[in-house]
């Protein structure tokens, strides 16, 4: 390196020192002022009436210097009076400066404020600290003036030091008022003393509640022992809140207040405010709840109980209501989309709810739920694709909620309506995404309740995997795509096998968590038992989906194959986890055992057996076996092998150009050969059968294939990148035995083609 390289090297080594060393010094400057800010924030009034009391006590303290200042200034009776002129003068124009303040900053905040609610008007504009500020204001003014009957000598000091710190204290108490001015028109201030001014009210009421449960409580009975199933009601406060039934009223007023904000700033464009009135009305009923406290009684489907209606949370979730029609009707999807957000909030507020029993459902958060979606079933017929999207999640969030604080089968509902919603997609091509958010979301509740520590979820998990099979059954009507699937890509989160954030692929991962958890962890045994429940009966749905995907000749239907085979390995997996119990792993593989057998359900004409085997369907049945031989599951892999070997006589009748018989007997022979000699047996056996079958394949099929076999047999070892799952078996099986196997398959397929 050369010495102009080496000094070029050096400054801009430097150079990026001192740049280090600058951006260092900022972020301590960023720091300091974030704390300086934060400090302020909390203490900033605290330590200026602090600096203002230590100077006045000072001035004061320092008074008799001034005193002798001011004798031997004013020593005389005539500059005496023109000290009275000058206090009296200053005092006046204060009360005149006090009175044009007051009126104008007064009527300056009318204007601003007058345009929301009339109760909320008058709130305002009654602000005791703006109101008491004026009124101290004029009492300084006054009090100024008046101390010009006191100029006597002898109290020139402190005449003095009271004209000057009342006319400093006017001049804060100005500005002071020019900022809570500034304060109650700001809409987002005044929400905030809306939402103040109905806690403390709540307040006041629980403490009224309390003061009265002496005069309302009811002796109990020692010797009643309490059961679980028993309620723990306030009773007491129960019937305080009923003999006090407008106790709310200031808090529905509260609400009204709100919601016109939401709407009135929303018609205005903004959707800042909007959204923060929204905000108010949720921390409004969270106060409201804490409030009431275990006085909320919940729905019983056997006894009509008129407790368990809550006028308050009925009033609140029918403005939203409303809310969200003026939103559809002027085309606001901002201001539909921050209502069905405040929806969705009150769902999780509403789960807080203390019933008294363990037992109770969650009858408000159901009910809000039960607004929620019908709003978002409202803008359906809008066009507001992006709004339906936002819809889609909140209703898959409120269902997971549901599901972590309730009963499983809570969640049938919002899973319903989100694949209803998902169906549009089928009918409007611009509401495809609709459905596949749709998709996401049932896979997400899917998951959800295999994660579940709740033990029945098997009407849940039904009811979920139902839904799923309407929104593929319809949209697979659509007509797919010839180059890239739209069904498979709609319909992907569910069914993809590619996607990590498929359902599959996050199913994998649960499994492989199973497997290595120890034999004792409660946590994988619920999974394990969850998981079983939601494969019972798994098979049913999927052979409809196969057979329908077929029908539409979608390519689907290789996602369906695919995410068959997956299923089944994952079945397997987690019933040799040492974790699963011996009952458990024998429905996990019998659940395995029926649904790889939905593949069997395949037509067997020519067009379909061609369409299929596009998708690899041997390759899939070989790997299939493969898999379950490995995880010792033999009998399973003997079945699978024996649907294998069906394929290939099925696939093997026509000429398809896949080659499908020859490379079956393939595969069924490197498979039959991981089971010994007698595997190997049943397969000849098999085989001999099939070829006698009525169905066998055609004799120039057979002459064919033997041929190929024959070839295969010959060649066995032949390098490379094996692409296909069954050339990777033969590559790595015993050719010393393979090769004769084949060479008898060929046998008995075609003794003439042998020269």
């Amino acid at each position: 390196m050369s010495v102009t390289d080496s000094i070029k090297s050096a400054i801009t080594r430097g150079k990026k020192a001192f740049f280090r060393r600058v951006a260092t010094l900022w972020q301590y400057v960023y720091r300091a002022q974030y704390w300086i800010g934060g400090w302020k924030y909390r203490y900033g009034g605290l330590a200026f009436a602090s600096v203002l009391a230590l100077f006045t006590a000072t001035s004061f303290y320092w008074s008799p210097e001034l005193q002798k200042i001011l004798e031997a200034r004013y020593s005389t009776e005539q500059s005496i009076v023109g000290l009275r002129s000058l206090i009296q003068n200053v005092g006046t124009a204060l009360i005149g400066a006090a009175a044009i303040v007051t009126s104008l900053v007064l009527f300056a905040m009318q204007v601003n404020i007058e345009r929301m609610p009339h109760g909320l008007f008058r709130r305002l504009s009654a602000d005791r600290r703006l109101l008491s500020a004026f009124a101290l204001t004029f009492l300084l003014a006054i009090g100024t003036a008046t101390l010009s009957t006191f100029t006597e000598q002898s109290l020139l000091a402190h005449i003095v030091l009271s004209a000057c710190w009342a006319i400093i204290l006017i001049i804060v108490l100005f500005l002071y008022a020019y900022r809570r001015a500034l304060v109650l028109i700001n809409p987002l201030q005044q929400l905030g003393i809306l939402i103040n001014d109905t806690r403390r009210e709540f307040r006041i009421w629980q403490r009224r509640a309390k003061r009265a449960m002496p005069l309302l409580e009811q002796e109990e009975n020692a010797d009643v022992t309490l059961s679980p199933m028993d309620s723990s009601h306030d009773l007491a406060r129960t019937t305080f809140f009923q003999i006090n039934n407008r106790w709310t009223d200031g808090a529905k007023r509260a609400i009204q207040h709100a919601m016109s904000f939401a709407q009135r700033y929303a018609e205005q464009g903004d959707h800042e405010v909007s959204g923060a009135s929204l905000n108010a009305v949720i921390g409004i009923n969270a106060a409201y709840i804490d409030s009431k406290g275990k006085t909320f009684y919940a729905n019983n489907p056997f006894i009509d109980n008129p407790l368990a209606s809550d006028g308050f949370i009925n009033d609140t979730l029918e403005h939203l209501r409303k809310n969200i029609q003026s939103g559809i009707a002027r085309r606001d999807e901002q201001q539909i989309e921050q209502t069905l957000q405040a929806m969705a909030a009150l769902v999780q507020v509403y789960l807080g709810i203390d019933y008294s029993s363990q037992y109770a459902s969650k009858s408000h958060a159901h009910l809000a739920a039960g607004y929620l979606a019908g709003a978002i079933e409202s803008v359906v017929p809008h066009n507001m694709a992006d709004v339906l999207l936002e819809g889609q999640r909140l209703m898959g969030n409120s269902a997971q909620y549901l599901l972590a604080n309730g009963n499983p089968e809570d969640i049938a509902t919002l899973s319903e309506k989100i694949a209803m919603i998902a169906c549009t997609g089928c009918a409007r091509e611009d509401y495809r995404p609709v459905t596949m958010e749709g998709m996401t979301q049932l896979a997400d509740l899917t998951f959800a309740l295999l994660r579940s520590g709740n033990h029945d979820i098997n009407f849940a998990v039904g009811e979920v995997r139902q839904d799923v099979a309407l929104v593929v059954k319809l949209f697979l009507k659509v007509p797919d795509t010839p180059l890239s699937s739209s069904h498979s890509t709609y319909l992907g989160p569910y069914y993809s096998s590619t996607s990590t954030q498929s359902l599959r692929a996050r199913l994998t991962t649960l499994v492989n968590a199973i497997s290595d958890a120890e034999s004792d962890n409660e946590d994988a045994q619920t999974a394990i038992l969850n998981i079983e429940r939601w494969a019972d009966g798994i098979y049913q749905t999927e052979k409809e989906l196969l057979l329908e995907a077929i029908k539409a000749k979608s390519h689907f239907t290789f996602d369906v194959i695919h995410w068959i085979a997956g299923i089944t390995e994952i079945l397997l997996a987690v019933s040799n986890a040492a974790v699963c119990d011996d009952h458990t792993r024998d429905e996990l593989q019998k659940h395995a055992r029926w649904l790889i057998a939905t593949l069997t359900w395949i037509p067997d004409d020519k067009e379909t057996v061609t369409f299929i085997e596009n998708f690899q369907m041997t390759e899939t049945l070989f790997e299939a076996a493969i898999d379950a031989h490995n995880r010792g599951c033999d009998e399973i892999a003997k079945e699978i092998g024996e649907i294998l070997l069906s394929w290939t006589f099925k696939g093997g009748r026509y000429q398809t150009g896949w080659g499908v018989l020859e490379r079956g007997l393939c595969g069924a022979a490197v498979f039959a050969l991981m089971g010994g000699d007698e595997r190997t047996t049943e397969l000849l056996t098999s085989v001999e059968a099939k070829l006698s079958d009525e169905s066998a394949p055609e004799q120039d099929i057979r002459d064919r294939a033997a041929r190929k076999i024959r070839e295969r047999s010959a060649t066995l070892y032949r390098d490379g990148h094996w692409s296909s799952r069954i050339e990777m078996g033969i590559a790595h099986a015993d050719h010393e035995e393979l090769r004769p196997l084949l060479e008898e398959i060929a046998q008995r397929l075609s003794p003439a083609s042998a020269h």
